[in-house]
């Protein structure tokens, strides 16, 4: 079983090429994971806390070891507790920093905003110096919450629809208090955001798992809608997002797909359902970014995941990648989460 074993893992190095070859997880601990591919580098963040950091690395495999530095703290305490879920995005040559942070004298989380950064236009983003440009909070009376007028959003990201605009994508509490996916119109000149509008709410028993169970009882009411994250194949734009609680294993991805309509309008997103979800040892398998191979022609899927089979939210989550495929129909294919420390074949045209 041992020279079969070796023999094995032999092959799959040098198929992939020697250096090259990867295993999950890539990085850990490194929860609810942005990775993006610029300048020759693969280039993550993720939730830190009291911190934004990005590491660098020119494969996957180097991604545990990788360069590593902070590129932002914050001394105004009104935003400097919990920041989290930090996502890297090219915008008209320059790179930003969309996240949520909190007020660091109320207690979690009502007070949390999502917000953005400015860097630079550098190749990569690990050469920029950032700076806080924008809160990204509608004008009072087009928010969340029972009366309009609650301002708390976590998991803020960036999309853009050809024909329609830019747009602010967000997690909120609806005016059921649904933890549920929103909408806005974000105008980068002014870094400024119009209301909120709910096009995505936890209405499907998957989404709504809170004590872990399998499947929820009738009482678990409580759903959960975050994380949502664009992913463009074609002419197809889909959000993909997470749903029932991290602290359960069965939080997981669905997507809603973009039929061509206004993009604020709920009716303009179609729900297609749970898609990627716990299997051979990792739970909690959610909170995921989009990133390209380097040489343009795959999507991968980096997402974090757990050993705990009770699920987390904690600093126990890891990040993995996986690749993406697409059916004749343009329909994306996740597969199936795949076991740590399996050998793997890196994305296309990365370095030798």
């Amino acid at each position: 079983m041992l020279f079969n074993r070796g023999s094995t893992l032999l092959a799959a190095v040098f198929s992939a090429g020697l250096t090259t070859a990867f295993e999950n997880p890539v990085r850990e601990p490194a929860p609810d994971p942005s990775l993006v591919f610029a300048g020759g580098n693969y280039h993550l963040t993720f939730t830190s806390y009291n911190r934004i950091t990005i590491v660098r690395s020119n494969t996957l495999s180097g991604l545990p070891n990788g360069e590593q530095k902070t590129i932002w703290t914050d001394t105004n305490t009104t935003r400097s507790a919990n920041m989290w879920a930090p996502e890297l995005h090219q915008i008209d040559g320059v790179w930003y920093m969309f996240y949520s942070s909190c007020d660091a004298s109320l207690s979690c989380c009502d007070s949390c905003s999502t917000r953005v950064l400015r860097g630079c236009d550098a190749a990569g983003p690990y050469d920029c110096e950032f700076q806080h440009l924008a809160d990204l909070i509608p004008p009072e009376g087009s928010r969340g919450g029972l009366d309009n007028n609650f301002a708390f959003s976590i998991d803020g990201t960036f999309l853009e629809v050809p024909g329609f605009g830019r747009y602010h994508v967000l997690s909120i509490r609806d005016n059921e208090f649904n933890q549920a996916l929103a909408i806005t119109q974000l105008d980068t000149d002014s870094w400024t955001v119009g209301a909120w509008h709910v096009i995505s709410i936890p209405d499907q028993p998957w989404e709504r798992n809170i004590t872990g169970a399998n499947p929820p009882p009738s009482d678990d009411l409580i759903g959960v809608n975050e994380a949502p994250h664009p992913l463009y194949h074609g002419d197809d734009i889909w959000l993909c997002y997470s749903a029932s609680n991290c602290a359960t294993p069965n939080y997981s991805l669905g997507l809603l797909h973009w039929n061509g309509g206004d993009p604020l309008l709920k009716s303009s997103w179609d729900k297609t359902g749970q898609v990627f979800s716990q299997a051979n040892g990792l739970y909690g398998t959610g909170h995921n970014s989009f990133f390209t191979s380097p040489d343009g022609t795959e999507i991968w899927n980096a997402f974090h995941a757990t050993r705990n089979s009770a699920g987390s939210c904690g600093g126990d989550r890891f990040t993995s990648a996986q690749i993406v495929t697409f059916d004749e129909n343009n329909t994306p294919n996740f597969g199936i989460t795949q076991p740590l420390g399996e050998i793997l074949t890196p994305p296309s045209g990365e370095a030798n």
